[in-house]
């Protein structure tokens, strides 16, 4: 194979000029978007630079632009996987995608001082100190900028990183490896107008590819949305459901029992121990009534059933569960039925988690609902631990869980959605007196509408 003119020369310069300082940023910025920080980072960042962009650039003048990018993005996650082997898959790919991100807006910048500099001929034969003073600045100002985000902990893409990590749904991830795909066009598209320009042909197929993927991402994320929307409602009725059938069988366990009971009082009774059998029919009384209350006082079929199957679960759960529902509040129409539903039974099922961490004696779960200066507030209060202001940050995150296996942490994400969907707002207070409480605060769209007719 013979090698192009001036290929040391001009592949030593791609490498210590712009390469590495560009694979050194671009996995920085990746790393602290999201707020992923392991043991020497800044060591492994630089080992995996150096490495990365020697094994590429040895290639670059020598193979096609398309055959160097897939080597570049194949070298890069086998070499994240050896320097980095603690981070998941998806960690990895995700990692590359800011990387890729990091790449095209430094290519935009190279392309307009391509542009300004009499074209990518005349720049790369200029002197390698214009070289350095003309992109040393440029690399300067990107290290600021990633430098302050790292010192200030600004992860933009903190909530992205625990949604792609325990979401299960493949449609997702899917469309997360088209957007990498959609970059990587990007990358070729800039690469042949500025660098190669006698590439017509590559130039016309990455930009026809390019557009009929944005056209099919554009229907993909069209039916991820619409998927997702039956899926809530879906998962808000089998939830309700199943709250349902342990409510019902928890009456038919009452029944089952109630024979039992009965023998029992009649013993105490023949046997004349009036105080004892007292105190035994005072307790079945208050289990009966506990499942009967809801059904008097909430008008409301929906609600009326879902406190009745949370009270249920607490009682299986020995959670003491009061609740204070206004009258004034259940004519509130501003929410439907099912994210009423949904809401409210995210916030108790949460609140029952944290509370059986506790001694029998100490849980206890208040829930209320009333209407103040025509908003409608939902608050939930538990006895769980006093939660930290980190944890209060993080809580609504998607993904975010302090709970075992089975847990998916997208059950207070799905509360903030749902009231953000209402132009309402959620807040956590935690301190030693009150423990935990959850309030919910929905505005009246409909009497504003009303207002303004």
């Amino acid at each position: 194979m013979t090698l192009p003119p001036d290929y040391l020369s001009n592949t030593l310069r791609l490498i210590f000029i712009l390469s590495i300082p560009q694979a050194v940023l671009g996995l920085w910025l990746g790393f602290v978007c999201m707020g992923v920080l392991p043991e020497r980072l800044a060591k492994r960042i630089l080992i995996l630079a150096i490495a990365h962009s020697v094994y590429v650039d040895i290639f670059y003048f020598l193979i096609h632009i398309w055959a160097n990018f897939i080597n570049a993005v194949l070298s890069m996650y086998l070499l994240i996987s050896l320097i980095f082997p603690e981070l998941k898959s998806k960690i990895k790919i995700l990692l590359i995608f800011f990387y890729l991100i990091f790449a095209i807006i430094f290519e935009m910048i190279y392309g307009l001082i391509v542009q300004f500099s009499g074209g990518n001929d005349t720049l790369t034969t200029v002197s390698v100190l214009w070289q350095i003073v003309l992109f040393a600045p440029i690399f300067g100002l990107m290290a600021l900028i990633i430098g302050f985000m790292h010192w200030k902990k600004i992860h933009l893409a903190q909530q992205l990183r625990q949604f792609i990590i325990h979401v299960r749904s493949k449609p997702y991830f899917m469309l997360l490896l088209l957007v990498i795909l959609q970059l990587s066009l990007f990358m070729i598209f800039f690469s042949n107008v500025f660098f190669r320009t006698h590439a017509i042909l590559t130039i016309q197929i990455t930009f026809v590819l390019s557009i009929m993927l944005f056209i099919f991402m554009t229907i993909k994320i069209i039916q991820i949305i619409a998927h997702a929307r039956v899926e809530g409602i879906y998962q808000s009725q089998e939830a309700y459901l199943g709250d349902l059938n342990k409510m019902f069988a928890s009456i038919r366990g009452q029944r089952h029992d109630f024979a039992n009971h009965v023998q029992v009082m009649y013993s105490m009774l023949a046997l004349k121990k009036y105080d004892q059998l007292r105190t035994y029919m005072e307790e079945v009384v208050k289990e009966i009534q506990s499942m009967n209350v809801a059904v008097v006082e909430l008008p409301s079929p929906a609600l009326a059933a879902l406190v009745q199957a949370k009270a249920a679960i607490a009682m299986e759960k020995k959670i003491r569960f009061d609740y204070l529902v206004h009258t004034a509040s259940l004519t509130f129409s501003a929410v439907t039925s099912i994210d009423l539903v949904r809401i409210i039974g995210n916030l108790v099922d949460n609140a029952f988690d944290e509370v059986t961490k506790l001694p029998e004696s100490e849980r206890e779960v208040h829930l209320e609902m009333y209407i103040h200066n025509s908003d409608l507030y939902i608050t939930v209060a538990n006895t769980g631990k006093q939660l930290k202001d980190e944890e209060i940050e993080q809580m609504f995150n998607p993904g975010y869980t302090t709970k075992a296996e089975g847990h998916t942490g997208l059950g207070l994400a799905n509360v903030l959605e749902r009231v953000h969907s209402y132009n309402g707002h959620v807040s956590v207070d935690s301190d030693i007196d009150r423990r935990v409480v959850f309030t919910i605060k929905i505005p009246n769209s409909e009497l504003a509408k009303s207002k303004l007719a």
